[in-house]
């Protein structure tokens, strides 16, 4: 993310802004998208202040029959637009926040297991084999079930099996830079394998590490929803996910109470996606060259 973040233009003009956008259509596609999800998630507890797990109106409204539920409700008679609001926050934060675990657990594994190297490294990677021989969903599943469903569980379970990645990523670019010659002129003047290991090489080997988090970051709300689709997820808080299972079984009648959220997941998914492709795009010096 820092990588594109660089990358944007320092003016605020239209020009300025019209040339990013065409250097990187699908970054900027991705921000808008997310900046909605955002906004959605900041503003819609001030637009829609009501519980919405409130049995507010009647049953099976469908959207634009009733002004003052502009998304209509559920077979429950619950707002669907309260409900929306209120899983944009849950499926940002437990996004983020399980990516961020994912990310420190694998920065962690890796850097020492490329530093290192030896048996460190060996001992590290089959460790890392282990978690990727289960089906991640699977183990989410499993860690859920044993423990008592909430958002603690469910963004413990989510980082636990989204660490391998990442951590194989960090080794791999720890691999290649451990030799360079910053490194060993910082290791000549005695610098600490910590010091070096902070300071030297893992500023180096973060970009990579930010790209792929903005597609973990996608992962997690997808698995994140599919969780709370089978009962999973935080029975005290309203997600995505939560009101498709809910609203499974209306399909057929009220297909809105399932294809609303599903349609707020697709968006918040792609503008994740769209915005790693971006800093890919930023990482690459071919397409940069090009685009410059």
């Amino acid at each position: 993310m820092s990588m594109l973040i660089s990358r944007l233009p320092a003016a605020t003009t239209p020009l300025a802004w019209w040339r990013f956008a065409r250097a990187y259509p699908s970054a900027t596609l991705g921000l808008v998208l997310m900046l909605a999800v955002v906004l959605v998630a900041l503003v819609g507890p001030l637009i829609f202040p009501g519980d919405p797990w409130d049995m507010a109106g009647p049953p099976m409204l469908w959207p634009g029959d009733d002004p003052g539920y502009p998304l209509g409700t559920d077979f429950m008679g619950r707002d669907l637009a309260t409900g929306l609001a209120a899983g944009a926050r849950v499926s940002l934060l437990i996004g983020l926040v399980s990516t961020a675990l994912a990310a420190t657990l694998g920065i962690t594994v890796g850097a020492i297991g490329g530093y290192f190297g030896g048996r460190v490294d060996a001992a590290l990677m089959r460790v890392t084999e282990v978690f990727q021989t289960v089906p991640k969903f699977v183990l989410a599943v499993v860690l859920v079930a044993i423990f008592k469903p909430s958002v603690t569980t469910v963004v413990v379970a989510i980082g636990v099996v989204s660490w391998p990645a990442t951590a194989r990523l960090v080794r791999a670019e720890f691999l290649s830079l451990r030799s360079r010659e910053f490194v060993l002129a910082a290791r000549t003047v005695g610098m600490s394998h910590a010091r070096l290991i902070l300071t030297q090489i893992l500023p180096n080997a973060l970009p990579p590490v930010i790209a792929m988090a903005t597609l973990t970051v996608a992962t997690a709300i997808q698995t994140e929803a599919s969780l709370a689709f089978l009962g999973l997820g935080d029975p005290n808080v309203m997600s995505w996910g939560t009101i498709i299972g809910g609203g499974r079984e209306q399909v057929a009648d009220a297909w809105y109470i399932c294809g609303l959220p599903g349609l707020a997941i697709v968006v918040t998914v792609l503008a994740f996606n769209l915005i790693g492709d971006g800093i890919n795009d930023a990482l690459n010096p071919h397409l940069r060259q090009r685009r410059h």
